[in-house]
């Protein structure tokens, strides 16, 4: 599913394989999950090319179908997944390490971040004893 902010409250908006149809998604739609489908429409997107390291093309995106579903009732969206702050800590320094190595800058973390990566192992270490005790 892809959100989107110019769709009605009826509306839903999926990303399909290019080799499905309107009546394929209709079928699926109501057998698998039951609900009420007034109308489907689809657009086709092409693939995206970038230039490849020697001239060739590379395919950057592959081609797809986005398939927008009219229902007959409206459509509420679930509650995005909080993330775990101690989760979320370990995910940004990672990322940043990965963006320093990608760049070919120093590949050592700083001072601050290895002491912010000790502390986030230390206590999610302390949560998975925790949880083992119990």
């Amino acid at each position: 599913m892809v959100r989107s902010n110019n769709l009605q409250p009826n509306q839903v908006a999926f990303r399909v394989p290019p080799s499905c149809n309107k009546f394929d998604i209709h079928s699926y739609l109501t057998n698998i999950y039951g609900v009420n489908i007034q109308e489907v429409r689809t657009m086709n997107y092409a693939a995206t090319y970038k230039k490849g390291p020697r001239g060739g093309k590379k395919v950057d995106q592959p081609a797809y179908k986005k398939a927008i579903i009219t229902l007959d009732e409206k459509f509420s969206w679930p509650k995005e997944p909080e993330w775990n702050k101690l989760e979320r800590e370990e995910y940004d320094l990672g990322f940043k390490s990965a963006m320093r190595k990608m760049k070919g800058w120093r590949m050592r973390p700083s001072e601050e971040e290895r002491e912010k990566l000790k502390r986030v192992a230390n206590e999610k270490m302390a949560k998975m004893e925790e949880k083992a005790k119990k």
